[in-house]
């Protein structure tokens, strides 16, 4: 069985991002917001597209951009008093009927050599040396942006007000999240794909809240199980031909499930 080195590479990498974001998200009680996430990216991709065609410049950095904007509009109406689960809804709303309307324009009046199905179903076996210089920067950005302020997110998660009242600068936590949630949402969503994004953004962080007794250690088991997850899914595609983004979510879900049955046993 051969393996690319660059599959391993940016297997590793993507699991090890969103293995870092899902046990925050799970910390947070943001899995509404992250499951509207993937929406976010597939809109940013779409609209990116538009505006590469029109006025030129890179589809990724235009994503980035555009996904990073979107994500504000909640932050910025939770910031306003709207319940987090009511502007999650809005949200969703928007998003997928502006994804529809987006990627119908640019099937029927861009002629482009970026499939749009290349992001929804992702495919970490075609990706190239530059994709992985760009998803080496996205992650190290991603992983600054949110591997220093751990503590910080599960205090948050657990007592927001307490944390206020304390002084830290909540604000500043909340837009670092934000803005690594955009970046490893778009900036992924090529290799990763729509479907499985959903998958890695909420289910690490799932498992290892029902398995874990402490937010450090709710951390590593969140970390561990994507890792895990990623390199057994790459694998088991490679040895039976089917896909490998397909295989990673099968391989978390199983973990998940049997996390359930041997916990409720």
């Amino acid at each position: 069985m051969y393996i690319d080195p660059r599959w391993l590479i940016v297997v590793i990498m993507a699991s090890t991002v969103y293995g870092v974001l899902s046990p925050i998200i799970a910390a947070r009680r943001l899995f509404f917001l992250a499951g509207t996430l993937p929406h976010t990216a597939l809109l940013s991709v779409t609209l990116a597209i538009i505006i590469s065609s029109l006025i030129g410049g890179f589809i990724e950095m235009w994503a980035v951009a555009f996904g990073a904007a979107l994500v504000y509009m909640v932050a910025i109406l939770t910031s306003r008093g709207v319940e987090p689960d009511v502007a999650t809804a809005i949200f969703v709303s928007f998003s997928v009927s502006m994804t529809v309307i987006g990627m119908y324009y640019v099937l029927t009046m861009f002629p482009t050599e970026t499939s749009l199905w290349a992001y929804i179903l992702g495919d970490p076996l075609l990706v190239t040396w530059r994709d992985i210089h760009v998803i080496t920067v996205i992650s190290i950005v991603v992983l600054a942006m949110t591997v220093p302020f751990l503590r910080e997110h599960v205090l948050l998660g657990i007592d927001r007000d307490f944390v206020r009242l304390t002084g830290a600068r909540s604000i500043l936590y909340d837009t670092l999240l934000m803005t690594a949630l955009a970046l490893a949402t778009v900036g992924l969503l090529r290799i990763v794909g729509f479907v499985i994004e959903h998958v890695m953004l909420l289910l690490p962080g799932s498992i290892a809240a029902t398995a874990a007794k402490s937010g450090r250690r709710a951390m590593i088991i969140g970390f561990l199980t994507a890792l895990f997850g990623g390199l057994l899914g790459l694998i088991l595609s490679l040895l039976a031909g089917l896909a490998p983004s397909g295989l990673i979510g099968l391989v978390l879900l199983a973990i998940y499930i049997y996390g359930l049955v041997r916990g409720g046993g």
